[in-house]
């Protein structure tokens, strides 16, 4: 929230000017933090005044009109942290003026974002039809191997994939024919079980085909990309779109479309230049990942323009399917293969994606999983270790985490890495999609926090 000053009067002063003269005292007070987590809270003033403040503070200032931008904030990283706890605040004013030998107190007040600090999954197909479709599993619950409840079932419409925006809302590509191309959840909705009401409903138009939209991903502008593999495209839903969307159900034209693959293009992912990269399936057999510059991506164009495409020659297999996708924070790129006989995750280094052309290359590294293992997305935690949407066995699903010393080093289908951490879902049919809120701060993602 940003609270702002006009050169006009000030509540309470009788509509005076706030003049830049003198010296005063300007008293911030913020709450609604637990201990150990510090606020974001940036004061700026006149003569080029700027000072954040991460707790409560008094200031000594000139006279003069101040603004004080409340940002939102997050708990610490520790020695085993999965996703961090964030915070928003409020304000209880719209101006600041400090006058010479007067005191103005602004209370800013934090409260948690009810989504953060999960491990947000889809549950697609649920064990029974009245469970939940969405579920989250709160931090502590994910630090050690076990059967394990979730913190938030979520009655939402069944899902082909999920998202978090900035603010902590849910987005999810609906998963059945009667279902909204895309709805969201507020974030506010999000800290309890229950039954959910979308807020935002949109079809999106410029296909026909099933099952339509598979992947979903917010570019570092706001705008939402989808992945279509059965029209072959991908399509870009702008931020203006979205923010004018409704609960009313409502269809939209996409502002920006990549046509003309010679496959299925599937994952999506933004690197730290803002260019995208997706998974492509050529065909059964073999795949790629693509790179579209961040400057051809405002205007329509085809699968040709991409600037760089790289498929793997992986030892184990040459089958190359490029499912998911995701960057890690040294801003190399993993890569999901589920047939490559057997499920494989595979490692593209910042330097191999690099320069421009085609290229077939040997990752740097390639991680079988065991057999029966049917992994069919990831994401990265705060920790730098990676989680996995895993399997089903005969009773719940489950989903597994890879430690960052797992990742340092290659394995075999005849030796495959057997991760570190595996939770099933006491509740949980099979889980499909991985995302924490926030994301963790290193990594290109729209959800993250600093």
């Amino acid at each position: 929230m940003l609270l702002s000053a006009c050169s006009g009067g000030a509540p309470g002063t009788g509509g005076q000017a706030c003049d830049p003269v003198g010296q005063g005292t300007l008293q911030v007070a913020i709450g609604g933090l637990p201990s150990g987590v510090s606020a974001q809270v940036v004061v700026r003033g006149p003569g080029g005044f700027s000072q954040t403040l991460g707790a409560s503070q008094t200031l000594s200032v000139g006279g003069g009109t101040y603004t004080v931008d409340v940002e939102k904030t997050a708990s610490p990283v520790g020695s085993t942290t999965v996703v961090r706890t964030a915070y928003a605040g409020t304000s209880d004013r719209s101006q600041a003026c400090v006058r010479n030998g007067e005191t103005v107190q602004v209370t800013v007040t934090y409260s948690q974002i009810p989504s953060s600090g999960k491990l947000w999954t889809n549950n697609r197909p649920p064990q029974s039809s009245g469970d939940p479709l969405t579920h989250a599993y709160a931090e502590a619950s994910l630090l050690a191997s076990g059967t394990v409840s979730e913190a938030v079932g979520a009655g939402t419409v069944q899902s082909r994939s999920l998202t978090f925006d900035a603010d902590g809302n849910l987005w999810v590509i609906g998963g059945t024919t009667v279902d909204p191309t895309l709805l969201r959840y507020p974030a506010s909705a999000l800290g309890s079980s229950g039954t959910k009401t979308p807020d935002k409903r949109l079809n999106v138009s410029g296909w026909s085909c099933l099952p339509g939209a598979l992947h979903l991903t917010f570019d570092p502008s706001g705008n939402l990309w989808l992945s279509v593999p059965c029209a072959q495209k991908l399509v870009r839903i702008g931020r203006t779109q979205l923010a004018a969307a409704t609960g009313t159900l409502s269809t939209v034209t996409p502002e920006v479309e990549i046509s003309g693959f010679s496959g299925s293009p599937r994952g999506l992912a933004f690197d730290a230049f803002g260019n995208l990269w997706v998974g492509h399936d050529l065909s059964s057999t073999s795949g790629q990942v693509m790179r579209f510059d961040a400057a051809d991506l405002s205007s329509s164009t085809t699968a040709a323009s991409a600037a760089r495409t790289l498929s793997a020659s992986l030892s184990s297999s040459s089958t190359n399917t490029a499912y998911e996708l995701a960057f890690d924070a040294a801003g190399s790129l993993w890569v999901l293969c589920s047939n490559c006989g057997g499920a494989i995750l595979y490692k593209f280094t910042s330097g191999q994606l690099s320069g421009t052309g085609n290229a077939a290359l040997s990752p740097d590294k390639q991680i079988s999983l065991p057999v029966g293992a049917l992994p069919e997305a990831f994401a990265f935690d705060e920790g730098g270790g990676l989680w996995l949407a895993y399997d089903k066995p005969a009773s719940s699903g489950r989903f597994a985490r890879l430690s960052p010393t797992q990742l340092t080093s290659s394995s075999t289908p005849g030796s495959p890495t057997v991760p570190a951490r595996i939770v099933e879902g006491s509740n949980l049919g099979y889980a499909k999609t991985i995302a924490f809120y926030p994301a963790p701060a290193g990594l290109p993602l729209f959800h993250r926090l600093p």
